[in-house]
């Protein structure tokens, strides 16, 4: 068996707590991809632009997908940075 170097960590209670269920895929692959490039205090570095060209979401598909994920309190944007949260109580 091959062990990789690090994992990141996704959270099973976003199964278990309905973000599954009512995120949309563009906002689901947004979280994986900020949970994957984030340090350890959940910050990343990216670029919007740069984020949307390897998702190869559309401005207004990505646009859509952060607002998703602000309103349900899974992610902070201030430009230029985003901010991976901890899942909030009770889920969405």
């Amino acid at each position: 068996m091959r062990w990789a170097r690090s994992y990141s960590i996704v959270d099973h209670q976003l199964l278990h707590r309905g973000f599954f269920r009512t995120l949309s895929i563009e906002a689901l692959a947004l979280y994986l991809f900020l949970i994957v490039v984030s340090d350890q205090e959940g910050k990343s570095y990216y670029a919007e632009k740069t984020v949307s060209d390897i998702l190869r979401l559309p401005p207004e598909k990505y646009s859509m997908a952060l607002s998703e994920l602000i309103r349900s309190n899974l992610v902070d944007f201030r430009r230029p940075f985003f901010w991976v949260r901890n899942l909030p109580p009770g889920g969405i």
